[in-house]
């Protein structure tokens, strides 16, 4: 069986295939073309936000005096399967493609035995061959269990049910969810849902939750990132959700394209079912971003009729070679905002002289919100790793090596001009120090990138802006990337069974079409399903207009900059595998990007900084791990 990992011919594996077929698990015969039926990929061309996974076994021929011919690849596979015994129909294809850059899609074939009704574990190959004879293959493994530590009842109860969801968000989520709360409950009149902010931020809540694991009264549902679901894995906390998707009669709906599971962006989908060596999905998406950049295009305009520049720059190079040039522009356009910003009616607004004076002093070109971010994010743009995974899914700590040390030089010897973070400033994140001018810059996550409109005075902003997706590093295009971030929603194994499907049903409520689709407008976040992308409503939306065809203004014109920034990046994608533990590792390259950037150097230098970073953070993550 474990030949077929490597590089097969065709015929060596039709008599594979064969072989496989005649020996049925159970008495059941699967094959190629007798599966259960398959549920279509979306049609939709929304942004695809996961590079293709690559099969185990691949080869490409070359003919003398020709370019070699490429191999094709799997995207949408997923190699780690759960099925539960009476869930929707089975398909390990579901979603899944075989892409060939001269042919195009290719059909695949399954070999291997397997059956959807016994329990058990299953190692089945997908393979797919190109006209010219390359074969690619990829392992899948299918789990099949029982459903045995709760029951999903076939009908929802008529009885008052009262479920409780945790997050910690901002007054604009919070109004949000409460307003979907409600709405819910026009559908099933009976489910009240309590909309609880347990923590000011997600790392109190991820707190607040582990100790009511282990010994108070938790929710039914809890927002959290991934890190956060492997710890309450670890603690027995949450249940997985795969029964629930997949259920024949409260799942999504596998026959209607935009209420379909399949219609959630691939990478979410990928990243929900990251936790366990059998790919259970232990969460669905909810509020997702990414990271762009937000400029003050007045000062872009001024340098490209000076003829600077022609066009703003896409890369890290391009930026910081203009630091000279925004700097000395700065004191001008400062005055020229804040001149403004004294003749609105809002006092709070104004600056005085010595305010403005100040402003002039602490300019800095180039401002990066989360140094958390901008570590994980330029040691992938300078090609190195930041941390990875066991077989056991034990973490690894990965960020000493050669690309992320030369990356940090890099910003080391850019810092203060033109680069720095809000740190700087003894502030979390540059939005105030942007919308008065003191940066020109600054690089944060779409679902705020409202806090940095700038202020209008008369009707009009106190200065023109952009938004661009995230500059890459000239010198590895191929390495150009953007982060994947924001939370999902998993349900606890608090409550009653019915508790647990009107928790279910409240979360598939969240992820639907209609939901989603109000939920972008709203905050700015990215919808989560293809389908959104492709209404009208939304496609205005990314044009600067609203509903009726009428031009945006204030936040609603920066959430749609930034909403069109992220899907045009959105190839680009990445996330990080999570496990216990990988909080810490997050916290601790903070804390190495800052010393890197802003700490002193008085009485060391670059190379000793970068050295003690790394060790410090290295060592501190991995104490967690032992």
């Amino acid at each position: 069986m474990g030949l077929i990992k490597k590089f097969l011919g065709l015929s060596l594996l039709v008599l594979f295939a064969v072989a496989l077929i005649a020996c049925g698990q159970d008495g059941t015969t699967t094959s190629p073309t007798t599966n259960a039926p398959t549920t279509q990929a979306p049609t939709t061309q929304g942004p695809t936000t996961q590079a293709p996974t690559t099969g185990t076994g691949t080869t490409a021929t070359t003919t003398e005096g020709t370019e070699p011919d490429s191999a094709p690849q799997f995207v949408g596979l997923f190699p780690r399967q759960t099925y539960y015994r009476g869930s929707q129909p089975g398909d390990l294809l579901a979603g899944a493609k075989a892409i060939d850059p001269e042919d195009g899609e290719l059909d695949i074939q399954l070999i291997g035995a397997y059956s959807f009704t016994r329990v058990g574990v299953y190692s089945v190959y997908a393979m797919a061959q190109d006209s010219t004879g390359n074969v690619i293959t990829q392992e899948i493994t299918l789990t099949v269990k029982n459903l045995s530590t709760f029951e999903i009842p076939d009908e929802l109860t008529t009885d008052p049910i009262s479920i409780e969801l945790w997050h910690s968000n901002g007054a604009t989520i919070e109004t949000a969810l409460l307003g979907y709360a409600n709405q819910f409950q026009t559908l099933y009149p009976n489910i009240t849902v309590n909309v609880v902010k347990s923590g000011n931020n997600y790392d109190e809540l991820r707190e607040n939750m582990v100790n009511a694991i282990r010994g108070g009264q938790i929710p039914n549902i809890v927002q959290n990132y991934p890190d956060h679901v492997m710890e309450y894995i670890d603690n027995n906390g949450v249940i997985p959700l795969t029964p629930y998707i997949y259920n024949p009669v409260h799942g999504y709906n596998p026959n209607v394209e935009d209420e379909s599971f399949l219609d959630i962006l691939l990478s979410y989908r990928r990243e929900n079912s990251q936790y366990t060596n059998d790919g259970e999905f232990y969460s669905v998406p909810f509020n997702k971003s990414t990271e762009v950049m937000i400029y003050n295009k007045t000062m872009f305009d001024r340098l490209i009729a000076d003829g600077v520049i022609d066009e703003v720059p896409n890369t890290w190079q391009g930026l910081f070679e203009l630091g000279p040039a925004l700097m000395a522009i700065k004191d001008e356009v400062i005055d020229e905002i804040t001149g403004k910003l004294n003749q609105s009616p809002t006092l709070s607004l104004r600056k005085t002289p010595q305010e403005i004076q100040a402003i002039k002093d602490n300019f800095v070109p180039i401002t990066y919100d989360s140094p958390a971010n901008a570590f994980i994010t330029l040691t992938r743009q300078w090609g190195g790793q930041y941390t990875g995974i066991t077989s056991s899914r034990t973490g690894v700590i990965l960020f000493d090596n050669a690309q992320s040390r030369e990356m940090l030089s890099y910003f080391f010897d850019n810092r203060d001009n033109p680069f720095t973070l809000p740190g700087k400033w003894g502030t979390e994140y540059a939005s105030d120090a942007f919308k008065v001018g003191q940066t020109a810059v600054t690089f944060g996550s779409t679902g705020g990138a409202r806090y940095n409109t700038p202020d209008m005075v008369n009707g009009e902003f106190v200065f023109e802006f952009g938004v661009m997706p995230m500059p890459y590093n000239a010198d590895k295009p191929e390495y150009r990337t953007a982060i994947q971030q924001g939370t999902n929603m998993s349900i606890t194994t608090a409550g009653t069974d019915q508790q647990k499907l009107a928790s279910w049903l409240f979360l598939k409520f969240l992820t639907s079409k209609e939901v989603q689709l109000d939920f972008a407008l709203v905050t700015g976040y990215s919808p989560v399903r293809y389908s959104v992308y492709d209404t009208a409503a939304y496609a205005q939306f990314r044009l600067g207009l609203n509903s009726s065809g009428n031009p945006l203004t204030g936040e609603d014109l920066m959430k749609s900059y930034a909403a069109n920034a992220a899907a045009q990046q959105s190839d680009f994608l990445f996330y990080d595998q999570a496990f216990i533990g990988s909080s810490k590792a997050r916290a601790e390259v903070e804390v190495l990007f800052e010393r890197v950037i802003l700490g002193s150097l008085e009485g060391t230098n670059k190379q000793a900084i970068i050295d003690d970073a790394i060790a410090a953070a290295k060592a501190n993550s991995e104490r967690v791990l032992s």
